[in-house]
């Protein structure tokens, strides 16, 4: 056989092996859609129940809110008349927030024997409102005295003894047992005053008493007891304008009384559930309210699972077959074009990490230029605002206080001008090439000038800020880097000292020197104690905290090329010890 034609299989085994993996991945590819899919919906149903079951706790949660602003009013006053309830109420704005609010209501409680009392002063119009009603002899009674609005219709519900109707009883006495607020059961609300068109809903009741519950004596909690504000709520209302997503279009609502499915309990229905046939996902959620359970069923229709992605299983077999052609025509050329695709690639990663080390070069120079400029610019603006408001003020100046003040903002405008010359010295900090200026200065005299500087700032924090030196301590050393360390570490102990004092305490000896910054802030847990000193790191939150996690970093950078060393000794929630030790004679060359 030529070998040529021999050859030719061979030559393209490879451009075969890819039509059959092409074939493999297009057949693995529709499955795997499919199932995608069927998830993404069930997601998006599972995410649907989710913001539903949130939208109707946050109405809830809102009628409650406006119950127990009322209950306020009655339990912040010994007396509530009709006029300081309307007057509240009107306060409110409902019609705004609540438009479709039936009223608000409060119930007086009644003894039997205060009865015939009550009754008498209504009638002699010593009290406004209607003689309890529906008459007959019973163990407690209770008279609606006050509704908001109060109009022709919710009037006539004045006087009404709601303990007389079973489920009201009952939502009124678990709320007299607990104290906390109580609902009814499914109720079909009172025709005439709860609602025009006597609507199926719930009523919210809660006791007021006439003092703190928790002050009453054990089992008597009636003694005290002023009566109840109520709040009658229809489901219509509840659920009106309740929006998430694919509800009403695709994603029907059922709300039941209790923890079962029951035609008896249903509460609202966004369509009649017999209506909803071969549903694509159902389920049902149990939500707690003010002492009963509710269910919540969610159902979604055949049309919540047709998306757009309706053909897309097709649109995937079809690019499969053409990718399928395409590495067939393609694989046969590959071979010889991969040895230059794998050099380009391989110079393209080459440039490509050169361009990021270069942009992160650029990113951490801005980035500590602006944190080592903080500092100089914000003791220069506080110098220039006093100097300022001294120099605005009526009485004649202090020159002396004058002369401090320029002085110091004089000091602060050289430190900034060194520290913008210094500011190529930074790239160097990492390589260890940072030039220092070397010279004799006692630490003593340094400590003691930057806590003057740092006195205002101490008495703006409400913080005490306290130096322990026994005197001179001299050294050979950089008077601006040690500067610089100093203002960073006390800079930190009052933003993370919470107002608490500040001390500074400085020991030396033949050798070294020894510089402790001592705050009793917030701390950092003992794992954090090493971290903190890197790079951009830090031990809190930027959210609380301030700063780009470049302070320390840089005062351990400078304490090392000092020769020194520096280390923290802290507990979570008692503050933290910064102690640096340098050698009196400098850094070693």
């Amino acid at each position: 056989m030529p070998p040529h034609l021999s050859a030719h299989p061979r030559r393209n085994a490879a451009a075969y092996c890819s039509v059959l993996v092409g074939l493999l991945i297009t057949a693995v590819s529709a499955v795997y859609v499919r199932q995608s899919l069927d998830e993404r919906r069930l997601r998006r149903f599972d995410g649907a129940v989710h913001d539903g079951v949130l939208a109707l706790q946050q109405r809830l949660e809102l009628n409650q809110a406006l119950l127990l602003g009322v209950l306020g009013l009655f339990t912040g006053s010994h007396y509530v008349d009709r006029e300081e309830f309307d007057a509240y109420m009107e306060s409110l704005e409902l019609n705004r927030d609540f438009p479709g609010l039936q009223g608000i209501g409060f119930a007086r409680w009644l003894r039997p024997e205060d009865l015939a009392q009550y009754d008498e002063e209504v009638r002699d119009r010593r009290v406004p409102g209607h003689t309890v009603w529906p008459p007959g002899p019973r163990e407690a009674y209770t008279a609606i005295v006050m509704m908001n609005p109060l109009d022709t219709r919710t009037q006539r519900g004045l006087g009404f003894d709601m303990l007389t109707e079973p489920s009201r009883r009952a939502a009124m006495l678990r709320a007299l047992d607990t104290g906390q607020m109580a609902a009814t059961r499914r109720v079909r609300l009172i025709p005439e005053w709860e609602d025009a068109q006597g609507r199926v809903g719930f009523v919210l009741f809660v006791p007021v008493y006439s003092r703190p519950r928790d002050t009453l004596p054990d089992g008597a909690p009636t003694e005290h007891l002023r009566g109840f504000v109520y709040l009658p709520i229809t489901m219509e209302d509840l659920t009106d304008e309740l929006h998430f997503t694919g509800y009403p279009e695709t994603i029907e609502l059922a709300v039941y009384d209790g923890t079962e499915v029951r035609d008896d309990a249903l509460l609202f229905a966004s369509v009649p559930p017999a209506s909803i046939r071969d549903p694509a996902f159902q389920q049902d959620v149990h939500l707690g309210v003010a002492g009963q359970r509710w269910t919540l069923r969610f159902t979604a229709r055949q049309a919540f699972a047709a998306t757009s992605a309706t053909g897309q299983l097709g649109t995937v077999l079809g690019a499969g077959l053409l990718v399928t052609l395409l590495l067939f025509l393609i694989t046969r050329s590959q071979v010889r074009a991969r040895a230059a695709a794998e050099a380009a690639n391989e110079e393209q990663r080459r440039l490509t990490g050169e361009a990021r080390a270069a942009v992160q070069v650029r990113d951490d120079f801005l980035s500590i230029a602006a944190h080592e400029l903080r500092t100089p610019l914000t003791n220069l603006k506080l110098q220039l605002q006093l100097l300022y408001r001294q120099l605005r003020a009526e009485a004649p100046p202090d020159l002396e206080k004058l002369a401090q003040r320029v002085q110091s903002s004089e000091r602060q405008t050289s430190r900034l001008a060194n520290l913008v010359d210094s500011l190529l010295d930074v790239s160097r900090l990492a390589r260890g090439r940072l030039e220092l200026d070397l010279e004799p200065v006692d630490l003593d005299e340094l400590v003691r000038e930057c806590v003057r500087r740092f006195e205002t700032e101490a008495q703006a924090a409400g913080a005490g800020l306290a130096v322990d030196s026994p005197g001179p301590v001299v050294g050979r050393w950089d008077r601006m880097r040690l500067e610089q360390v100093l203002t960073n570490l006390l800079s930190n102990a009052f933003k993370y000292g919470q107002g608490a004092p500040v001390d500074v305490r400085l020991r030396g000896d033949a050798t070294h020197a020894t510089l402790e910054v001592k705050d009793r802030g917030i701390g950092l847990p003992p794992e954090d104690a090493q971290r903190i000193f890197g790079r951009f790191e830090r031990a809190v939150s930027s959210r609380h905290y301030g700063g780009l996690g470049l302070g320390l970093f840089i005062t351990r950078q400078l304490v090392e090329a000092l020769g020194g060393r520096i280390s923290v000794a802290s507990t979570p929630g008692q503050g933290a010890t910064f102690t640096v030790v340098l050698p009196r004679t400098g850094p070693h060359v």
